[in-house]
């Protein structure tokens, strides 16, 4: 799985750069919460709100893509931002578990002021 995430993580940070400039991506993992979610996600520095709102098609497929590369089914994909900033410094990919599944299901809304949901699938 280490192959895949290196490259999970150069990928996302080229086809960003291809599409937007100067991204830099700095670290990429796979994660496991508490509750039972599972996920794939990147840190990010130079990424713009308005950026992800533009390509947010694309930057959803390219996450799909990757967390599928690391065992993730991605059900929920978001960028989280810098509070009180434009700065996205997340993206994140999750595969729900069976309570936040039924938590995410019946809401239209982000969860948090600082989430800009790019895709949910319940």
């Amino acid at each position: 799985m280490n192959e895949e995430i290196i490259a999970g993580r150069k990928r996302l940070e080229d086809e960003l750069r291809a599409l937007l400039g100067n991204i830099f991506v700095p670290e990429a993992k796979v994660f496991g919460m508490v509750c039972g979610c599972t996920g794939f996600a990147a840190d990010l520095r130079g990424l713009k709100s308005d950026d992800v709102v533009v390509f947010r098609d694309k930057i959803s497929a390219i996450l799909e893509d990757i967390s599928r590369s690391v065992g993730v089914e991605p059900e929920f994909i978001y960028a989280r931002k810098l509070p009180g900033s434009d700065e996205v410094v997340t993206l994140t990919a999750r595969q729900l578990c069976p309570r936040c599944k039924r938590e995410f299901a019946g809401s239209k809304a982000a969860p948090r002021p600082d989430i800009m949901v790019l895709k949910k699938r319940t």
